[in-house]
């Protein structure tokens, strides 16, 4: 069967979700952040995470920023000598070195998955994402640890870290019972009506807007179908005339959002495009994905998107653990001018 490096990885995070929940890289984020306004910074996945965090902080009331890591030479100016952190699964990715060496920090922060990595080696502080070796192309577990971490070390300083623990082993153990159960099912229904689309809009609102974009990601680099992330709210702005019935239409569902993303996978479906819900069910809308809400909720949205993508894939007969074109990390050859 194909994908069967990304199938076992998605499985895996339960675990190392609990791993985090039993660890202090949370408080080790916090302290090193202090009071400082940091910048984010990534590629691909890891930026989708870096927008999460700079989300977290802000929703909190503390400045906070982020960038896709090849765009930094175009900002540095308003953030040399600041405050870094760079996440990056692998530690070796050139665009995140590159803009290290651009934005000269006072303090850098790594969060990666490799401590013998350059990126870590460059680090004031490094904080282990304890995801384990990952070897298929798309990563999976990284990132909802990545997000786990993020989330949790925004929150610290209104609420205590043992309910936050609580939270999110409670959150692993949900993901895990999920993935045991009916989830290959129903993403497997999900993908099947998704299938006639040749493209797919993912959209959400507040948390769910990275999130959209990473499940995006994820749908593109897995199974070659074209697929874009939206707010909820901006799609509405001009990109709803895209809406008609070769198109899928992924909406992120939760009590926060529910009405946003309603409105939108609505005109969606007078617009007869295919349209599904991730996370909480809506009136005559297909559900798939684990209910939840709450801090910790994109990380079984990312699972959930993850498990669409490897669907979808599976459907066309591509191989998702080695996409066409792509590795797992990209060096020297690939950092632009």
């Amino acid at each position: 069967m194909t994908g069967e490096w990304f199938e076992a990885e998605i499985r895996e995070q339960p675990a190392v979700l609990a791993r985090v929940a039993a660890s202090r890289a949370a408080a080790q984020l916090d302290a090193a952040l202090g009071a400082s306004e940091p910048l984010f910074i990534g590629s691909g996945s890891s930026l989708f995470v870096a927008q999460l965090a700079a989300l977290a902080w802000r929703r909190l009331g503390r400045r906070a920023e982020a960038l896709a890591a090849s765009e930094v030479r175009f900002h540095a100016g308003a953030h040399r000598g600041g405050t870094v952190v760079a996440l990056s699964q692998s530690g070796r990715t050139a665009d995140v070195l590159a803009a290290l060496d651009a934005l000269a920090p006072a303090r850098t922060i790594a969060l990666t998955n490799d401590l013998d990595s350059p990126l870590a080696g460059r680090a004031d502080v490094t904080i282990d994402v304890l995801a384990g070796p990952e070897r298929a192309v798309p990563a999976s577990k990284s990132v909802t640890a990545m997000a786990a971490i993020v989330l949790w070390a925004a929150a610290r300083g209104s609420e205590g870290d043992a309910a936050s623990a609580e939270a999110l082993r409670r959150l692993a153990g949900d993901i895990g019972a999920w993935l045991d159960g009916d989830a290959m099912t129903l993403t497997d229904r999900a993908a099947a009506l998704l299938e006639p689309a040749h493209s797919i809009v993912v959209i959400g609102a507040g948390f769910g807007v990275p999130v959209a974009a990473e499940i995006a990601l994820k749908i593109k680099e897995a199974s070659y179908r074209h697929a874009e992330g939206f707010g909820a709210g901006e799609f509405r702005h001009g990109s709803t005339a895209l809406l008609d019935a070769t198109r899928g239409i992924v909406g992120i569902v939760d009590a926060t959002s529910r009405a946003a993303v309603g409105a939108v996978l609505g005109v969606a479906r007078a617009a007869g495009a295919i349209a599904v819900a991730l996370g909480d069910a809506l009136p005559d809308v297909p559900a798939f994905g684990l209910p939840v809400s709450g801090r910790f909720a994109p990380l079984a949205w990312i699972a959930g998107g993850q498990l669409l993508a490897l669907a979808l894939a599976r459907r066309a007969g591509i191989d998702s653990d080695s996409p066409r074109g792509l590795q797992k990390f990209l060096g020297d050859d690939f950092v632009g001018p």
